[in-house]
């Protein structure tokens, strides 16, 4: 068995327990030994050093290459799509965990609760008992998010559509196929953002990402974020 840790890649014969009151499944067995499949360490590892070093996956596996043999990384065994999923998949159950939703499987998470909302806006029955102040939200977008057309969409699967701060894929697609567009044109030479907007974009499966946030604190939203199709749209 191939086994991935933070201090390199490693192959390794596998003994399952075959002891009376052992786990009979062997994937809870590997659970058992902090391997999912690769060990949580090394899970954790990978996803402090994306956020905090901006590190991508390529050039984190090509470092745990150099770890494990730097006279020949090439004959490592690569497992760089394994670490995408498996990765994701992680991130996705501690997510889950980390909301409540990690030790009863009964229970599914709905829209908006893998999220944090803003701690310190006004909510009745959480932070404070009665309604005292209003609740003020601005919109804002950024036009260079862009988002090109996947080969094989099909494969694009999500692990928590909604469930965070985009909204549904489902519902909002159902909201743009019946909403009426408008199209606006400036004459303005000087300001093109308005034409720009209708111009065609087809290789591009979202012109760019609105979010709705708290305007004191600037948090966002649950489940308000959206990818625009066309320009503003």
């Amino acid at each position: 068995m191939t086994i991935v840790h933070s201090t390199g890649v490693f192959t390794h014969n596998i003994l399952w327990c075959q002891c009376c009151g052992s786990e009979p499944q062997q994937h809870m067995q590997l659970l058992n030994a902090r391997l999912f499949p690769a060990s949580i360490s090394f899970l954790d590892h990978f996803l402090i050093d994306a956020l905090e070093c901006k590190t991508s996956a390529m050039s984190f596996f090509q470092k745990l290459c150099c770890l494990t043999n730097n006279a020949s990384p090439d004959c490592v065994p690569n497992q760089y799509h394994e670490l995408m999923r498996t990765s994701r998949q992680f991130r996705d159950l501690m997510n889950c965990k980390r909301f409540g939703f990690g030790h009863d499987m009964k229970v599914q998470p709905g829209q908006g609760e893998l999220a944090l909302f803003c701690t310190t806006c006004p909510q009745p029955g959480i932070n404070m008992p009665l309604w005292l102040v209003m609740q003020r939200y601005v919109v804002d977008g950024n036009f260079t998010a862009q988002h090109m057309n996947m080969k094989q969409p099909h494969l694009d699967v999500s692990l928590s559509d909604g469930l965070g701060y985009m909204v549904t894929e489902g519902e909002y697609q159902a909201h743009l196929s019946s909403a009426v567009e408008s199209k606006e044109r400036s004459y303005c030479s000087n300001h093109r953002a308005v034409n720009a907007s209708n111009t065609n974009r087809s290789n591009l499966r979202a012109t760019g990402v609105a979010a709705t946030a708290c305007a004191r604190h600037g948090c966002f939203i649950l489940h308000s974020v959206v990818d625009f199709q066309k320009g503003e749209r």
